[in-house]
């Protein structure tokens, strides 16, 4: 009698141990299911539309955007203004012109032309030129870094002015010279072959542009 009392006393505590599954009717199970089902509807409609438009997507070619801008031209309509032969040399083929302008005086400012250019190795050079230079323009245009020595190119003489940033450890260097009756200003970070590459050119230029100025002077009446 004993034995059968501890039997359905153990059957007792096994079937409260197991743990409870609930049941639910067919018609449950369906409406579970139907946020899952248009879930997954949603999802493959939201692919269907979007797929297209990035399949038609044009794919990049790896090459480095380069703006349009034609120096020499520019530079044509800024003579007109200018009142000098502002200076537009021949770039090397893996160089090129990014901006060019001519800025206008007004009453504070001095006049003067400018561009800048991409050199090979992905430097940066700008030139500003003007025949109305003063120290505060000058000293603006090579953020007022002291001169650290001259250099000679084409036979022109050049100030060399350098300054290095604390914070990124990047070298600007300046080269201040006068190039037909004009003060010229190179600032940038390429390297010193490359700047001297531009002062070279601009050199070869300003001759050009004295020679034909002579020619025409002495073809007048």
């Amino acid at each position: 009698m004993g034995d059968v009392e501890e039997n359905e006393q153990a059957r007792d505590r096994s079937e409260r141990d197991e743990p409870v599954v609930p049941q639910i009717t067919e018609k449950q199970a369906r409406r579970l299911n139907t946020p899952v089902g248009a879930m997954v509807i949603s999802v493959i409609a939201l692919l269907g539309i979007t797929l297209p438009f990035v399949w038609l997507q044009p794919r990049p070619d790896n090459q480095t955007y380069r703006p349009q801008v034609d120096l020499v031209q520019t530079a044509q309509q800024a003579r007109t203004d200018a009142g000098f032969d502002v200076l537009a040399p021949e770039l090397p083929a893996d160089w090129h012109a990014n901006f060019a302008r001519w800025h206008p005086a007004d009453d504070q400012e001095v006049p003067y032309w400018e561009f800048g250019a991409v050199t090979a190795s992905g430097g940066f050079l700008t030139l500003a030129q003007t025949d109305r230079a003063d120290p505060t323009w000058t000293a603006e245009r090579i953020d007022r870094a002291p001169q650290t020595g001259t250099m000679d190119v084409e036979g022109i003489q050049w100030r060399r002015h350098s300054s290095t940033d604390r914070k990124t450890g990047e070298t600007t260097v300046s080269a201040v010279g006068r190039l037909a009756g004009t003060t010229v200003v190179v600032t940038g970070d390429s390297r010193d072959e490359e700047l001297k590459d531009l002062l070279s050119r601009l050199a070869r230029t300003a001759d050009g542009a004295g020679a034909a100025a002579s020619a025409s002077a002495s073809a007048a009446p």
